[in-house]
């Protein structure tokens, strides 16, 4: 682990003048629609607007990774009988391969978010059977006690194991489309407390026909689809940000050094502040982007921007590399949780239009230094759900063993929905058993390349972590000093009596 992080601290940070282009993630289009009529109109409708947003990209300098489309959720527009359901939502999969050839970028979706028809194997054949769809279910949490739905919890979890076991067959994987090799439950998320709007999958959806949805920025306004959002991949911009900081604060220091007393607070205030440029600079470049295009493309509203820090599978990238960099420390220790808050601060106060999370991501397999620290034990499961109390959107792209079970599941979920009411904030759970993967820190690798290879991560602690002399019950500790007290008066008696006996 120590060499790994040396590593990782001895790349020098690039310049900002050196630095690739801007990469957006996505540019994320809602359709709110009751009818399946409705959907497919409006995917033949976005093909223009995709058109003009790409080439709006390019002009600006900007590469797009993938175009989607986000409806509500398809308990409210497909066919209510499941065969014909399923026919339709496999008819929307080819309709999305033929605008991704159409347009030369790659297309995905979300079906949505569901709150109810989680029972009758639509969902599940739905996420097993297609290439690109996604879809999102919504946790509940009690008003009155504040206490998580478990039964809902366990639906979920359910429907995890389901699609594994649809999947088997292909080794779990999706076998064609831009996600190919990708793991079809990667393609669901279990989501607390998360609004219509964020353009990041699986948790995107649209709000029902006719009905508007909150932006998440300190202006507080409204949207109403048809609209538009942009998810960017900018963990680059973090490390950018970290490293210069440091740098700025405490010029002679070497790459991860600890930092010192008196240049502590010089660090970190330096840090909040060069992360509020490279992010004001790239979140008002798409704001002015967004605007445009809303303005080309008459009818279509520009929602706004999810600022959320997104991780790439590059090295140089990793968050590990960018959170170390300023000298609080080992990623996971003490200090993580100050600085994924004073990231989530610095995101949340941006003057623009935005959406969704707008915070820090923790994705274990796709950042390599997070997927590093994973498979050697030293970012637990804990670890991740408490940083999540400051910072995005839960526990992300996470991989556990094969053996898992329903019970297991549910009860993380059960956490996450507890953590998202409790703080008021958006949170989802995207986490699957891999089947190659049958014990705690295995190994686990990806055919896909917008992933990493890591190891699957126990949900719960190993069971004898405390020698088994202080497990036992206390009769039983009771019952073993009456027996050494008996047998030593036995022996004492036999004693004194040889003692009496003449010589």
């Amino acid at each position: 682990l120590r060499r790994r992080r040396r590593r990782l601290d001895s790349r020098s940070p690039p310049p900002p003048e050196a630095r690739e282009r801007m990469r957006v993630r996505a540019v994320t289009y809602f359709v709110s629609a009751a009818s399946f009529d409705e959907v497919c109109l409006a995917v033949d409708a976005s093909a223009a607007f995709f058109r003009a947003a790409v080439a709006e990209l390019k002009s600006e300098g900007v590469d797009l990774q993938m175009a989607r489309l986000a409806t509500n959720g398809f308990e409210q527009w497909a066919a209510p009988d499941p065969a014909a359901a399923l026919a339709q939502l496999h008819a929307l999969d080819a309709r999305l391969a033929a605008l991704e050839d159409a347009l030369g970028v790659s297309v995905i979706a979300s079906i949505g978010q569901l709150d109810s028809r989680l029972d009758d194997g639509v969902l599940v054949e739905a996420i097993a059977t297609t290439s690109r769809l996604f879809a999102s279910v919504a946790m509940r949490v009690d008003a009155d006690s504040g206490l998580p739905d478990f039964a809902r919890a366990h639906e979920c979890a359910q429907l995890v194991l389901a699609i594994n076991a649809a999947t088997r067959a292909t080794g779990g994987e999706v076998v064609s489309g831009p996600l190919a090799g990708a793991p079809h439950a990667f393609k669901l998320a279990i989501t607390c407390g998360l609004g219509a709007g964020t353009p990041f999958f699986p948790g995107a959806y649209a709000p029902p026909p006719g009905e508007e949805a909150p932006r998440v920025s300190p202006a507080g306004t409204f949207w109403r689809a048809p609209a538009f959002a942009f998810a960017i991949e900018n963990s680059d911009l973090l490390v950018a940000a970290f490293s210069r900081a440091r740098h700025l604060a405490d010029p002679g220091a070497s790459p991860g050094a600890r930092l010192s007393p008196q240049l502590g607070g010089a660090v970190l205030s330096a840090a909040k502040r060069e992360l509020g440029k490279e992010f004001g600079a790239a979140v008002g470049q798409l704001e002015a982007l967004g605007l445009r295009l809303e303005r080309v493309c008459p009818g279509v509203t520009f929602a706004g921007t999810d600022a959320s820090v997104a991780s790439a599978a590059r090295p140089e990238e990793s968050l590990v590399r960018g959170f170390e960099a300023l000298g609080l420390g080992p990623f996971g220790g003490a200090g993580t949780l100050a600085l994924c808050a004073l990231v989530t601060g610095v995101l949340k106060q941006l003057p623009f239009r935005l959406v969704g999370y707008n915070g820090l991501m923790l994705p274990q397999t796709e950042d390599t230094g997070l997927a590093q620290l994973a498979a050697c034990g030293a970012l637990p499961i804990s670890s991740l759900l408490l940083n999540s109390s400051v910072c995005g959107t839960g526990i992300d792209t996470v991989v556990v063993p094969a053996s898992t079970t329903a019970e297991q599941l549910a009860a993380l979920y059960c956490d996450v929905a507890s953590m998202s009411a409790r703080l008021k904030k958006p949170l989802s759970a995207r986490v699957w058993p891999a089947a190659a993967a049958p014990n705690p820190f295995d190994p686990v690798q990806f055919r896909c390349p917008f992933f990493v290879d890591s190891a699957a991560l126990p949900l719960d602690p190993p069971a004898h972590r405390i020698p088994s002399t202080y497990c036992r019950p206390r009769t039983d500790r009771a019952l073993h000093v009456a027996a050494g007290v008996a047998l030593a008066s036995a022996l004492g008696g036999l004693l004194l009596a040889a003692l009496r006996r003449p010589v």
